[in-house]
């Protein structure tokens, strides 16, 4: 798991990150930015602050070419018709480590 780090601090882009895992582990869909308390990847983050959305959308873009993915966005990877709410964990996951390393 994320978090599993070695006493790292955790920043407010991890944070943002991590909350938006826990949002998709609760629910995920495709096609819509939210749906009966289901979000997308887009959707489960919040635009409070928008430059740390932006850093949170560059990091899980990274982690989805550095898993090995073809999609060149965030939507195309979310919407992809052979797309699992476990590959997209798993991008959330690789996010949440990277932003561990830029903290």
């Amino acid at each position: 798991m994320p978090f599993d780090g070695k006493n790292r601090t955790a920043s407010p882009l991890t944070h943002m990150l991590a909350d938006g895992r826990q949002q998709l582990d609760r629910g995920w869909c495709q096609h819509r930015s939210r749906q009966r308390g289901s979000v997308c990847m887009i959707g489960s983050l919040p635009i409070r602050d928008y430059d740390m959305f932006v850093a949170a959308e560059r990091l899980l873009l990274e982690a989805i070419l550095d898993l090995g993915h073809a999609q060149t966005s965030i939507v195309d990877f979310n919407d992809s018709p052979a797309r699992t709410k476990q590959q997209v964990l798993q991008v959330y996951d690789r996010a949440i480590q990277q932003s561990l390393m830029v903290a």
